[in-house]
């Protein structure tokens, strides 16, 4: 078996940053010629003004490309300066940014890494299953091998045989649902798990700052993305550098949410930047070699039945949709107590992630086969190759206006593979029950009245039970119009076992716990980390007058 692209990334480094410095150097340049408004000492201005207002006010561990007083030089002096000056400095920005941009990868930290990572998260998951393993040398081997086997605690489900094919004829970008900082991790694990090959992605430059993540993302592939800098030019430099590594044959990965969810509903409304270099980059391939490079879309969903950063995540919502009702906390993933208080209580539980891998697509969102064929929504054979040609000449062209139209196509349909393949779990379908109960009990209030006044409610049992079986009825109904899909939990156990499996997870890690067990009831506590986890099921259209209808 040949090694997969990434592995041959260092030597082809340099030739990457080169590259992606020509091209934005002579994109920039050519932008700057076909109009007096956007010329190049417009946008270096922009980007001054930018990083001087930025760094004014930020001072993180994050490493600067320049400081403050580089940028305050260029805003002073840009006037004044030749085209030729601007220019020096234009190509001292590229070459600079695409440096700090561009990624690593070492086969031998690769190994190490697809090595340790099983083992740690098994003693993070499956701590508690030590202590009833026998003692002894000759049973190390076999603990060993129980701690590494990661398979009940976190399930790869879905289209993977298919994938490995395609990877062996064609370029896979990877594009997943984004919940939490630890997404990154499990991907990789499960990339390897599943016999598919490391790609490249795009890490927050925040994630660089601790010394031992920096080592891994620094040597696995990522590239840093600092998402403090808001300014044009940085961020065509990076869909550039995104493009080239497609040209190239790099498999990728990025999240086209464009951050973590924070309101824990399936991404819909998606960033389309980089996947609109995956139809440049099948359109550039056709045109410099003549014939096609397949590039495939690879849909995956993270379903978590807790969320380390949680609470901080849903503040956040509630804050900038609510107002300054809410305040921002520190993010529970940079806090290391609450990271291991976190894995402490997770690992009791019986299934705490199912990552699943839905159908790949082209560029231009036709479903795509295991021999690599691309089929419409009536299931007719497509040739992608025909979404790029000119409607007078016939000839494979780049349109600006037809690629944003392909490309917002496909996320359309990104966002519908999201949906469909999103794994409801009963911590999310038993705080969506509990939640809803409590709004019709205070109709008149809306989301932020509840939060702030409904704590310390008590749904009683039978209320909860009765609602619970009816939810389950209409899910159930629902997914069998694949509209979603349901965990293994939810098809193997009834009713009162899934209300009993959820509570126990609204009961495990968050403090105060969310819900407490009454002689009479639930006790609601935490109302907000509530609301966020039944957001899950609250992506999809549920008619809940019909299902409060038939619980009476």
């Amino acid at each position: 078996m040949p090694h997969p692209p990434l592995f041959r990334y260092n030597e082809d480094r340099p030739h990457i940053v080169s590259e992606v410095c020509r091209r934005s150097y002579a994109d920039i340049l050519s932008e700057t010629r076909k109009s007096d408004d956007d010329g190049l000492e417009y946008i270096l201005n922009d980007a001054a003004f930018q990083e001087v207002e930025r760094l004014q006010v930020e001072q993180g561990p994050e490493e600067e490309v320049r400081p403050i007083s580089w940028w305050r030089d260029i805003s002073r002096r840009i006037g004044e300066m030749s085209e030729s000056e601007k220019r020096d400095i234009l190509r001292d920005l590229t070459r600079t940014y695409a440096d700090d941009i561009a990624g690593k990868f070492d086969p031998r930290v690769y190994k190490l890494a697809t090595g340790a990572l099983p083992l740690g998260l098994g003693m993070l998951f499956k701590a508690q299953d030590l202590r009833e393993l026998p003692i002894g040398l000759m049973h190390l081997r076999k603990a060993y091998k129980h701690i590494r086997d990661l398979s009940e605690r976190i399930v790869v489900e879905g289209h993977t045989d298919t994938l490995r094919h395609l990877a062996r004829r064609g370029t896979l970008v990877v594009v997943p649902t984004h919940s939490s900082n630890m997404d990154s991790i499990l991907m990789g694990w499960t990339l390897y798990q599943s016999g598919l090959p490391p790609v490249t992605y795009g890490a927050g430059k925040n994630l660089f700052t601790n010394p031992l993540t920096s080592f891994f993302m620094h040597n696995l592939g990522a590239y840093k993305v600092d998402r403090r800098i808001k300014h044009q030019l940085y961020k065509d430099l990076l869909k550039t550098y995104s493009q080239v590594l497609l040209e190239r044959g790099y498999h990728s990965l990025f999240f086209p949410g464009g951050t973590r969810s924070r309101s824990n509903q399936v991404e819909q409304h998606l960033k389309l930047g980089l996947l609109g270099t995956s139809i440049t980059a099948y359109t550039n391939n056709l045109l410099n070699h003549g014939k096609e490079k397949p590039l495939y879309i690879c849909p995956v969903t993270i379903n978590y039945n807790l969320v380390l950063e949680g609470e901080s995540l849903i503040k956040d919502h509630l804050r900038r949709e609510g107002g300054r009702r809410y305040f921002l906390e520190n993010d529970e993933f940079n806090q290391i107590s609450k990271v291991v208080r976190f894995a402490l209580n997770t690992m009791q539980m019986s299934s705490t992630t199912v990552i699943r891998y839905g159908r790949p697509m082209d560029p231009f969102g036709n479903l795509v086969e295991k021999d690599g064929n691309s089929y419409d929504r009536r299931g007719r054979r497509v040739d992608p190759t025909s979404y790029v040609k000119g409607a007078l000449t016939g000839d494979v062209c780049h349109d600006e206006s037809r690629d944003r139209q392909y490309t917002r196509h496909t996320g359309e349909r990104i966002g519908d593979a999201f949906l469909a393949n999103t794994v409801l779990m009963p911590v999310h379908i038993v705080a969506f029950v509990l939640f809803e109960i409590l709004q019709r009990k205070f109709p008149r209030w809306d989301v932020y009245k509840l939060l702030r006044l409904a704590t310390g409610e008590v749904i009683p049992w039978h209320r909860v039970n009765r609602v619970l079986e009816t939810t389950l009825e209409e899910l159930h109904r629902r997914e069998q119009a694949e509209e979603f899909c349901l965990s293994q939990f939810v098809h193997d156990h009834d009713a009162s076992e899934i209300l009993e499996e959820g509570i126990s997870y609204l009961r495990t890690y968050h403090v105060p716990e969310l819900v407490e067990r009454l002689m009479n009831g639930v006790l609601l506590n935490k109302l907000d980390l509530l609301y966020y986890y039944g957001n899950r099921v609250r992506s999809y259209d549920i008619d809940l007058d019909a299902v409060f209808a038939r619980a009476q």
